[in-house]
């Protein structure tokens, strides 16, 4: 949303209450999903493609902005590979919003923010980033990333 030509920033509510389902499983599927974001913030701020490829589904797939998707494990596996020798990442999820679709399907809206060293320059840089996430619960009853993209939110640097 804008105002007067400048972005309104969203203030994410602790405990959105947005699923389309109610009950028990609904409250498990939140509770495991969450965990998984948690697990991807430790992920990402470890620089562990390793770990980050292990909450992905076999078939899942990263959208980096700027870049081609990359889709299925090995294609994911290179890009985190890529993003990784380049990038150090310090940030923080804030989940905005969660809602499970249908009893194997959800998704999730968060906000990031924090710091990002890059090796090429040694620079390090404001790092502030929207991000959709889409889960799928597998046989196994595990939730994974089926689909993730995001898009920076502070302005490119001139």
């Amino acid at each position: 949303m804008t105002t007067g030509g400048r972005a309104k920033s969203e203030t994410p509510r602790s405990q959105p209450e947005t699923s389309l389902f109610r009950g028990a499983a609904t409250a498990n599927a939140e509770r495991a999903i969450r965990a998984v974001m948690a697990s991807y913030n430790d992920a990402l701020n470890m620089g562990s493609v390793d770990a980050a490829l292990a909450l992905y589904a076999e078939d899942g797939v990263f959208m980096p902005p700027y870049s081609p998707s990359a889709v299925g494990k090995e294609a994911v596996r290179k890009a985190y590979d890529d993003v990784f020798r380049e990038l150090k990442f310090y940030v923080k999820f804030a989940i905005a919003e969660l809602v499970v679709m249908a009893p194997d399907w959800a998704y999730v809206r968060t906000n990031s923010a924090g710091t990002t060293g890059h090796a090429s320059t040694g620079k390090t840089t404001a790092e502030a980033n929207q991000e959709l996430f889409i889960f799928r619960q597998g046989g196994d009853g595990k939730w994974r990333i089926a689909r993730y993209s995001f898009s920076p939110t502070n302005p490119p640097s001139n």
